[in-house]
């Protein structure tokens, strides 16, 4: 494990920062309820959902994978996903169970992480199934926010079923992990 403070200079950790630092401005515009603040949080949800989607393939391209950014960037994903959808629960009918769901899954997957992090020294590393429920999650949100009935009811379901692959998947990855250090 190597976290350093000069990692938070790195391209891709500058760019979760951004996401983490577009957050409350988000938040912010969308409380305004009026429609060309709408429009304005829409856009920044948007630069903070491709911002996601670039900030690893940064990483790898210019050889700036670090730990911290490891660590970072899930952390602003599940930020940002809990503070939109505390949003769409108030004012967009998005439902509290899902919520629920969504919180509960991230906490004991930091939880999980933070132990491993702590006790075993292990950087966790984020996985596809994280990675593809993370960016199902923005799409379903978005259509929860722009009031797209069809297609956020469908793909809720079918997030709800990420959700279950991705905790299973990251409970296996913690299993391994804590077994396997601890016969060493």
């Amino acid at each position: 494990m190597d976290i350093r403070t000069k990692d938070l200079l790195l391209v891709p950790n500058l760019i979760t920062l951004l996401r983490l630092f577009l957050l409350p401005f988000i938040f912010y515009f969308l409380l305004k309820n009026t429609a060309s603040d709408f429009i304005v949080a829409l856009i920044l949800i948007v630069i903070a959902y491709f911002s996601d989607m670039i900030d690893g393939w940064i990483a790898r391209k210019l050889n700036q994978e670090s730990d911290l950014g490891k660590i970072l960037d899930p952390l602003v994903d599940k930020l940002a996903i809990g503070t939109v959808a505390i949003y769409t629960v108030i004012y967009k009918g998005f439902p509290l169970w899902a919520l629920v769901l969504i919180l509960t899954k991230d906490i004991l997957i930091i939880s999980g992480g933070w132990y491993l992090l702590r006790k075993r020294e292990i950087v966790p590393q984020p996985n596809k199934w994280g990675k593809y429920t993370v960016g199902l999650w923005g799409v379903i949100l978005f259509l929860y926010l722009i009031e797209l009935s069809f297609w956020k009811e469908l793909l809720l379901w079918v997030g709800v079923v990420m959700i279950l692959i991705t905790f299973i998947s990251y409970f296996r990855t913690f299993l391994n992990n804590h077994f396997k250090n601890s016969r060493q």
